[in-house]
């Protein structure tokens, strides 16, 4: 039997009726039937409630939670200081706590210059800081109203997202960063990126193109500006350049010749012969190739065409050219050359 202790506790009884009869249980029962445990004024047990007491009624157990004790002093209940008979759960410090012991705490609140960094555990070697892992599930599942910078990891688009100014956002990427996906839908896109758009949502001029590296500042005085190297054009954030087909203009033509050849060596006659080789004729040249300079006068000669087949042609130096447009057009309109490199094209998006 554990040790009992005195307490003012009495216990009293009713008086047993004179003619009592019975045997004894029936006498014990009568003398249970009449005894009761009283206290002396001022000594009572607790009461449990929502609303403090306005008397000593000993301990409150408020809402069935915390304890209060009576303070005589201010004629009402405080509560109870119990600091002292419960163990330390947590050490607050900006340096690494020793080791623990059997009693002290297993948990490490880390500050720096009054910030909390991180919660650390012991791990009975070392103290480790908290993973910090969070919830999870599908999209169906985010928490509602949600906090912010509160994370959830999407299982089904296997990103971890945060909430920030109001929307859910990958945690990764800053605002204004590009990057490339490989689905097959904008949509896909979007829904596995939250957080980020289409870069040419709102402006026409930036679909479509290949990105570049800028090298200075927008407007006329940029703050950045950098040289580039020769045959690279300085270009400002956001500027427009390029297409992808381009017509060329005579000025855009380097300059260059075409050869005509001889077929015999070049005389002092005056007369001179042109000859126009078309497709899958053939030609026969000289043995000994023709010099390479030679001088035509004119000197009131009569020229004109031709007949015959080369080189039985009349007297005279006779000159041919490469294959020329056979029918009477020999001129058209110039046709636009490719300039798009060989481009795999993605979607591309930018964090809002």
């Amino acid at each position: 039997m554990p040790e009992l202790r005195k307490t003012n506790l009495v216990i009293v009884a009713a008086p047993l009726n004179p003619d009592f009869e019975g045997d004894p249980q029936e006498f014990f029962d009568a003398i249970v039937e009449r005894l009761e445990i009283q206290s002396p004024v001022g000594t009572n047990f607790f009461v449990v409630g929502d609303v403090e007491p306005s008397t000593n009624l000993g301990p409150w157990l408020r809402g069935g939670t915390a304890w209060f004790v009576f303070d005589e002093t201010l004629g009402r209940y405080v509560p109870l200081d119990i600091s002292e008979s419960l163990p330390q759960f947590f050490v607050v410090s900006d340096s690494e706590p020793d080791a623990p012991e059997a009693e002290d705490a297993k948990i490490w609140i880390r500050t720096f210059n009054n910030r909390v960094v991180s919660l650390y555990f012991w791990t009975g070697v070392e103290w480790r800081p908290s993973s910090g892992i969070p919830p999870s599930g599908p999209t169906s599942d985010r928490p509602v109203s949600p906090l912010d910078l509160e994370q959830f990891f999407d299982t089904d688009i296997s990103v971890l997202i945060h909430w920030e100014r109001g929307d859910w956002r990958t945690v990764a990427g800053s605002p204004n960063d590009v990057k490339f996906v490989t689905s097959a839908t904008l949509a896909e896109a979007i829904t596995g990126n939250p957080g980020w758009e289409y870069i040419g949502e709102a402006s026409q001029d930036r679909r479509g193109r290949v990105l570049g590296i800028a090298t200075k500042d927008q407007g006329a005085t940029p703050t950045a500006s950098y040289t580039t190297a020769s045959g690279v054009t300085t270009r400002a954030s956001d500027d427009i350049a390029g297409e992808e087909t381009h017509v060329l203009a005579a000025g855009e033509i380097e300059q260059h010749s075409h050869l005509v050849g001889s077929l015999t060596a070049l005389n002092s006659n005056n007369n001179a012969y042109f000859y126009r080789v078309d497709d899958a004729e053939t030609i026969t040249t000289p043995a000994v190739i023709p010099p390479n300079y030679g001088q035509i006068n004119g000197e009131g000669s009569t020229n004109g065409t031709h007949t015959g087949q080369l080189p039985a042609a009349g007297a005279g130096t006779m000159f041919i050219t490469s294959r020329q447009i056979s029918t009477a057009a020999y001129t058209g309109a110039a046709q636009p050359q490719q300039n798009s490199q060989p481009t795999l094209w993605l979607w591309c998006l930018v964090k809002i």
